[in-house]
């Protein structure tokens, strides 16, 4: 019912995004801990890897990052049996008030051919018949997830090998603390 409603919003032009101070690491801890009973019984490895540039602290949406994210890493955790999820943060662009940053998610889940990627940000579908019937969902979560990342300034993108797992990409935009206000943000 959520995915039904974030999309209606989004198509009504009601999505709003705030612009409030986050630490990006909480974000992905609350993600992580959302996921991690699903990632256990399946003995798979989370793996979050965020690149050393990447500044502490984030302006922007951290509730709808969240939720990207929340669908793209809880996706792989649900396509992969063996092996690994992980989770990579690199900077892109950066000046003294903004940054560009991509997350990739990785897998070595069940993977997806040319033709299923083709089809996979169209809202209520999925890779084939096949997928709603082995896994579920509704088939709104990545087209929910690619007008987020839209709305974010950004892309989102992906590659796959069938039988050999999937990389999610997205790009988005963030803005920067001052130093100062950076400082007294600061845990002690």
């Amino acid at each position: 019912i959520n995915d039904i409603l974030d999309f209606s919003k989004i198509e009504a032009g009601q999505m709003s995004f705030e612009a409030e101070p986050f630490i990006l690491s909480e974000v992905i801890e609350n993600v992580a801990r959302q996921l991690a009973i699903r990632a256990r019984a399946k003995d798979l490895e989370v793996l979050v890897r965020v690149h050393a540039d990447v500044p502490y602290q984030l302006v922007g949406d951290p509730l709808r990052l969240g939720q990207i994210l929340l669908n793209l890493v809880g996706n792989a955790v649900k396509f992969t049996h063996v092996g690994e999820v992980q989770l990579r943060v690199e900077p892109i662009d950066s000046t003294s008030d903004s940054i560009q940053l991509e997350f990739h998610i990785s897998d070595t889940g069940i993977g997806m051919t040319e033709e299923q990627m083709e089809r996979l940000f169209t809202p209520f579908s999925q890779a084939d018949s096949s997928t709603t019937r082995n896994y579920g969902g509704t088939g709104l979560g990545l087209s929910i997830t690619k007008r987020l990342v839209g709305l974010m300034g950004g892309q989102v993108w992906v590659t796959s090998e069938h039988g050999k797992g999937s990389t999610f990409s997205f790009s988005g935009h963030f803005g920067r603390l001052d130093r100062e206000r950076e400082r007294e943000l600061l845990p002690l």
